[in-house]
Parts: C-alpha cells; structure tokens; sequence
C-alpha cells in the first residue's frame, strides 16, 4: 500500500501538500513571531504626552517642561543664558517655594536649544509660565504597536506570498533530474 501512495499522481499530491505545510507553517510561525515582536517594541518604546499641571501637583522624579516667564527669564539669566523660553527635565525637590530640576534641555526664544547632562536649576513659581508634565499615552502606544504590528504583517505576507507563487523549482517540476525519494 505505502508504494502506491509513493508512485504517481498519489505520490505527487501527497509530496506536493506535504511541502506546502511546511511552507505555510514555517511563513506562519514567522509571520506570528515578528508581529509579536513589533508589538513588544512598539508597546516598550511608548509614546509619551505633556499635560498641563499645576506647580502644587509637581512631584518628585516627574518629567516635566516649564515655560519660563518674563521674570524668569531675567532671574535665570545668569545660569541658563538669556532668552529662555522653555526649560525641560526631572523634578528632583519640590518645596513651597521652588522647584529643584536636573535640566535635560533648554531651549531660547530664537529656537535653538541646548542639551544639558542633568545640571540642577532652582525654579520659582513666578518664574513658571506654565508646566506640562510627561505622561505614558496608552492609547498612543496601542496604535503605534498596532500600526507597526499590521506594517510587519504586511511585509512578510508579501514575502512569503511571492515565495509561494513565484513558480521556482519545486518537487513536481523537472530540474536537475534527481528523484525527491531518495
């Protein structure tokens, strides 16, 4: 019985089904495993927001943006240059008073900025214009892992459909004359 199934158009069907299983497992498997890993990329690398807050709701180890005042301006002149507009970075105290920040950038109201490595700056609240603090968007992310997740799909779907019917050499088209069986 097992040389019927190997010798004509059984055989034929049998080894030609056999090899698109493969195919269509391995393009599947694949296919899952880099959607998933876009997913966890896309969900890890987060997209982010500024919403406003009030100075009093500011805590400690908070990412924050404050857009400097007139006054500001003037009494931060001397450490952060004049023309500030807006200075970013982590609250590392908060009392009554004033913020402590480790300053991440600093930019002036020609438009350029500059980068800074985490040097502490004193911020009063006349100094503050207004503060956005930096929050997880979970609607953002879950759109961007989605986009990115259907993005990936669609590349290997492409790539595995153009394998499959591209018409190369397979075990039913002559070739070098081999026989698959043996």
């Amino acid at each position: 019985m097992d040389v019927f199934w190997r010798s004509g158009s059984f055989g034929s069907a049998r080894r030609a089904f056999s090899t698109t299983g493969r195919a269509t497992a391995r393009t599947v498997c694949s296919f899952l495993s880099a959607v998933g890993i876009v997913c966890t990329i896309g969900s890890m690398t987060a997209c982010y927001t500024y919403l406003p807050r009030p100075i009093s709701e500011a805590a400690p180890k908070a990412q924050v943006s404050a857009e400097i005042t007139d006054v500001g301006r003037v009494a931060l002149g001397e450490q952060v240059g004049s023309e500030v507009a807006r200075i970013d970075g982590e609250i590392v105290q908060k009392t009554d008073s004033a913020l402590l920040l480790n300053v991440s950038e600093v930019r002036y109201l020609n438009g350029t900025a500059n980068h800074w490595q985490g040097q502490e700056i004193t911020l009063r609240p006349q100094d503050v214009k207004s503060l956005t603090q930096r929050t997880y968007s979970r609607q953002r992310s879950m759109l961007a892992a989605i986009a990115l997740g259907g993005l990936a799909a669609l590349a290997i779907l492409t790539a595995a459909l153009t394998g499959v019917f591209s018409g190369g050499q397979g075990p039913d088209k002559p070739g070098d004359g081999g026989n698959p069986d043996t």
